[in-house]
């Protein structure tokens, strides 16, 4: 994982909605902030395998998927934002800086 993968997640998990404002009881908020983090480790995993260096056909595969879904903007991924707390805009704006800057890095390596 590089830099730039765990700089976004700690960014974005610093603009939380302050959730205090929408439920009242503790027991509602441990859990709602426990579904946040599962979905936010979704959009996560899906930056990473979108990075991802695999020579296996399957994981080739898996990346080209986390790729079009960061990018394609579908309703899937806005759900998965929403739930995550996050802006699906900037999500995908950041995603995409991530991505072409990897694809940046790798030509560096094969040139060099």
């Amino acid at each position: 994982m590089n830099y730039d993968t765990l700089n976004f997640y700690e960014y974005y998990d610093t603009c939380d909605v302050d959730c205090a404002d929408y439920v009242c009881s503790n027991g509602v908020l441990e859990e709602h902030i426990s579904y946040q983090s599962m979905w936010k480790a979704v959009i996560l995993q899906a930056i990473i395998d979108s990075t991802s260096n695999y020579r296996r056909m399957e994981n080739k595969l898996e990346k080209i998927k986390a790729t079009n879904w960061l990018n394609d903007f579908s309703r899937d991924f806005i759900t998965v934002c929403h739930f995550a707390g996050y802006n699906p805009l900037s999500v995908r704006n950041k995603a995409k800086r991530i991505i072409s800057d990897n694809k940046i890095l790798n030509e560096d390596k094969i040139r060099g």
